[in-house]
């Protein structure tokens, strides 16, 4: 019996038909929308509809994965698996294996926290990561703070140079305006030639939406 209140969610068809493949589940092959209510859907193709919607998820790793040993890359299974709400076994052990490399540093603003005050901030969205690269552990995520850096990035308040340092993003807020200006003009600590890929598509992602707004 469905116990769980059904969310309606909206996404725009032509954003849709860009993530679903031509042919399965409610796209015929000549990539229009077919008539009916429920179709198979791919869960990657699932969870990128999820994302883009807004839908928020959770985390459900076992205790042993968060003390996981240093590793380059996330060793586990595939990394999506959807239930109820999609589960995202790499968050924990990113957020292990950052703290790892890092130590208790953020990577944006360089302050020293405690280990509870960070996340493992993916820099290109786990939504447009392929498989290889959600499993770039080193290189695909940073240790970004609670303290406003996490959202400031992921919201697009500030971006990260070519060159490594951080500056204003095309939003802004007046509300914000001191917080960005305590970051503006630093290195990212998370910033390299492996990552540097990653920070290109944070950027560029950020601008074009912005330009369509």
């Amino acid at each position: 019996m469905l116990t769980e209140t059904v969310q309606k969610i909206r996404i725009p068809r032509s954003q849709a038909l860009g993530v679903l493949d031509g042919g399965q589940g409610p796209v015929t092959s000549s990539g229009t929308l077919r008539n009916g209510y429920f179709f198979p859907l791919d869960s990657g193709h699932a969870l990128q509809l999820l994302r883009m919607a807004g839908m928020q998820t959770t985390d459900a790793v076992s205790e042993n994965e968060e003390h996981a040993e240093r590793l380059d890359g996330y060793s586990g299974s595939v990394s999506d698996r959807l239930t109820i709400a999609s589960v995202r076994a790499e968050q924990r052990f990113l957020r292990g294996q950052q703290l790892l490399y890092r130590g208790n540093t953020c990577s944006l603003c360089g302050l020293s926290l405690p280990d509870e005050l960070f996340v493992a901030a993916h820099i290109k969205p786990r939504w447009a990561c392929s498989e290889n690269e959600r499993m770039d552990a080193r290189n695909v995520a940073m240790l970004a703070c609670l303290l406003g850096c996490d959202a400031l990035f992921e919201l697009g308040y500030v971006v990260v140079s070519e060159q490594g340092i951080i500056e204003p993003g095309k939003r802004r807020s007046e509300q914000v305006a001191d917080r960005i200006q305590h970051v503006v003009d630093r290195k990212c600590l998370a910033h390299g030639e492996e990552s540097r890929q990653y920070f290109a598509w944070h950027r560029d992602y950020l601008y074009s939406t912005a330009d369509r707004q």
